[in-house]
């Protein structure tokens, strides 16, 4: 008896461990399973993810491309701006594909739509994992973007001097613009001493309190003048901003008043871009360009108006105007 008693007790233990061994086999393939599943929404929703990145992209860079056109007066019809917004949707796609839908205007808004196309001109984006578990084996992705264009209303002047609209010349004629309208001017009303502006003519309107050296200017509204040259300090700080580079300088229609109590209309923004300067304090780049429109020295900057989009953020969005500068913002 004693020993049927082991036997038996052997093998129950026995055929418990082939179960477990079993229930760890069945475990084991569900666990797989699962694991399987993850592994394709890792893999694939990585993918997608990736994938509309490079669409929105392509969207953005197609919408600013042709609202900066816009701005400018060309390419802002559908059918002219339909082929910049595939260049742009297939310069942004890591394979180079991408499908752009015709663009969309609304005044003066542009609307872009760029969605999935691959190398062999498929309409969709082929996944790896989906189908394992019983999903869909392709998916579309889009991705869209609107930007709007016009002329600057306000905004910073990282130059804050105002200067008047009979200056302004868009041929591309190089010229000076001298503080207080020493020299240079286009200005008839103007004399050479500037005696008919408020002091600083070619007016400095910077108050400089924060240090920056600049000023925030809308159009419409009245800047105070300083009644005064440029602050010494400021002098290098804006040396460096300026070197062949292109501004945006507030323009004034009308001025009141003198000295300190002197105000200018600021009646738009332009676009110069500058090929030399010079300052008090011997602050200068290519002086002679400055000066040689002067009777003796001078302070100013050197070199022309043009046509210019500026994609600062900083400034807003106003009517157009005549002075070829535009801005352009993303809105989605």
């Amino acid at each position: 008896m004693r020993r049927l008693i082991i036997h038996l007790q052997r093998s129950t233990a026995a055929h418990r461990e082939a179960s477990e061994r079993g229930a760890v086999a069945v475990l084991t393939a569900l666990t797989l399973v699962v694991l399987l599943g993850f592994v394709a929404l890792a893999v694939d929703v990585g993918l997608l993810y990736a994938e509309r990145a490079e669409l929105q992209s392509g969207a953005d860079a197609a919408a600013l491309a042709i609202a900066r056109d816009c701005g400018q007066g060309v390419n802002c019809t559908p059918e002219l701006a339909a082929p910049i917004a595939q260049q742009m949707a297939d310069a942004n796609a890591g394979d180079g594909k991408a499908a752009a839908s015709t663009p969309v205007f609304e005044g003066n808004t542009v609307r872009t739509t760029v969605t999935t196309r691959d190398k062999s001109g498929a309409g969709s984006l082929a996944l790896n994992f989906a189908p394992l578990i019983g999903a869909d084996d392709r998916a579309t992705v889009s991705a869209t973007a609107s930007a709007a264009w016009g002329a600057p209303l306000s905004g910073i002047a990282i130059w804050p001097v105002a200067f008047a609209e009979c200056e302004f010349d868009l041929s591309g004629q190089p010229q000076a613009l001298t503080l207080g309208a020493k020299g240079g001017t286009l200005c008839s009303k103007y004399n050479a001493s500037g005696d008919l502006n408020p002091p600083g003519g070619f007016g400095w309107i910077g108050d400089d309190k924060d240090g920056s050296c600049s000023q925030q200017v809308s159009v419409g509204s009245q800047i105070q003048s300083t009644g005064t040259s440029l602050p010494q300090d400021c002098n290098a700080t804006l040396a460096k901003q300026l070197e062949n580079r292109t501004i945006l300088i507030p323009v004034y229609d009308d001025k009141v008043g003198q000295g300190k109590n002197g105000y200018y209309d600021i009646s738009g923004w332009a676009a110069f871009h500058i090929e030399g300067y010079t300052f008090t304090g011997n602050v200068s780049w290519e002086p002679q360009k400055v000066t040689q429109f002067c009777n003796g020295s001078c302070d100013g900057i050197y070199g022309r108006f043009v046509r210019f989009t500026s994609f600062d953020e900083g400034f807003t969005i106003g009517p157009p105007s005549s002075f070829g500068v535009s801005v352009v913002d993303l809105r989605e």
